[in-house]
């Protein structure tokens, strides 16, 4: 079973332009992502999911250089451009990362995935409901349920964040974990400069 970490992540922001490339203590925010993502070990093998976007370009030749692989698809069809990047890696198990999450845990990252693989289900995931930091946010799901969502849903709300239809539809099996108290208050995302900041 081949486990793939699939980093959403683009130049295009709207609040904070190329905020994935800004330097956190001098590395590249998705640098330091990536680098903390690497440490899991229950995950296979990391891509990071671009789209066509030409902006994205000094994006794709820093993540080549970096030695991971980096994949281009639609713009706003997010969820095409997940099967098409999983399909393309072999994945069986897709992780969803999203690249304003510098501060990515490994450890949960593994956590979850290995309480997955032993839920048996098409989705889990922390965020449902949300009781861990903003920014520590873990998604994972089969490829085929994916897939399977992908060929299911037209509504670009679904296609645009990934896991709605997976989540919302009760068309598959799903479980979530839960922090001991609730933390998602707390924002270690990065969406406005505000969060660059703090982080």
């Amino acid at each position: 079973m081949k486990v793939v970490a699939l980093v959403q992540a683009r130049m295009g922001s709207t609040r904070l332009p190329n905020k994935v490339m800004k330097p956190i203590g001098g590395i590249p925010m998705i640098e330091l992502l990536l680098s903390r993502l690497s440490r899991a070990k229950e995950v296979d093998q990391i891509v990071v999911a671009t789209s066509v976007d030409e902006r994205n370009q000094p994006l794709v030749d820093h993540i080549h250089k970096l030695g991971y692989a980096c994949e281009q698809g639609s713009e706003n069809d997010v969820l095409d451009r997940f099967v098409q990047a999983a399909r393309k890696h072999e994945a069986d198990v897709v992780v969803r990362i999203t690249g304003d999450c510098p501060l990515v845990d490994y450890e949960l990252v593994d956590e979850v995935i290995r309480r997955f693989k032993s839920a048996g289900v098409d989705y889990f995931s922390n965020i449902n409901p949300p009781t861990y930091p903003d920014g520590l946010d873990i998604e994972v799901c089969t490829f085929k349920a994916l897939e399977q969502a992908s060929h299911a849903t037209c509504k670009p709300y679904d296609r645009e964040h990934v896991t709605p239809y997976l989540r919302e539809s009760g068309k598959f099996s799903t479980a979530a974990m839960q922090h001991g108290q609730d933390l998602s208050a707390l924002r270690w995302t990065v969406d406005e400069p505000a969060d660059f900041a703090v982080i």
